[in-house]
């Protein structure tokens, strides 16, 4: 039950966090998607960030030429174009909660069934120790999370192959699995765990180690 308030902690903290830098993390994922393009004069132009939030801005937008029949997302896009930054937002928000959860649950978890509790009550763990127990945290987290990352990717750049409207859920879902089965939902697992995996153990390492050297 103690897990509980730290997880929802967690979760408004991690969706204030994302709300203001979801455009950037979109930008990103757009601008390694991207490839070379060639300029009017056929010389190359490689993706830069201010030139891929132009076409991000831009895209599915109605043309003056539409019918009053133009689809309702595109009318949305027009009117309010930073929407376009969004893209698969709702999908990181529902991320966060596997993910942090997993992470934290079996932090607590190794800590208090591996590391012995001193003559003041606290855990005697090492730095070695914390390392590895975030490590296998981080390891675990990622594995339960990794679909939503997968669905995620899939909506960001959804708007370079239909950016007149949103990739739901649903479609987006449906796509993965019959391309690839419950495999393509794990595509780029391995990536994901030299990333995640020495991020979270060095994250909780110097938070333990902060904590120690603070008494608190």
């Amino acid at each position: 039950m103690v897990c509980s308030p730290m997880v929802a902690h967690l979760f408004l903290q991690g969706a204030i966090s994302v709300f203001f830098t979801y455009p950037l993390e979109l930008l990103r994922v757009r601008m390694a998607f991207d490839t070379i393009h060639s300029s009017a004069s056929g010389e190359p132009v490689r993706p830069s960030c201010l030139r891929t939030a132009r076409l991000i801005y831009a895209e599915g937008s109605p043309q003056p030429s539409a019918t009053p029949r133009t689809p309702i997302t595109r009318e949305l896009f027009h009117t309010l174009p930073l929407l376009k930054f969004y893209r698969g937002f709702t999908v990181s928000l529902i991320g966060i909660v596997p993910y942090a959860g997993t992470a934290f649950l079996t932090w607590g978890y190794l800590r208090a069934s591996l590391v012995p509790v001193g003559p003041n009550g606290r855990p005697r763990a090492t730095p070695l120790a914390d390392l590895g127990f975030g490590a296998l945290s981080g390891a675990l987290a990622q594995t339960v999370s990794y679909p939503f990352e997968v669905v995620r990717r899939r909506m960001q750049v959804g708007g370079l192959t239909q950016p007149g409207r949103w990739l739901r859920w649903g479609e987006t879902v449906r796509a993965i699995w019959t391309r690839g089965g419950v495999r393509g939902f794990f595509v780029g697992l391995g990536i994901g765990y030299l990333k995640i995996v020495p991020m979270n153990a060095v994250s909780f390492s110097v938070w333990q180690g902060m904590k120690r050297l603070l008494d608190l």
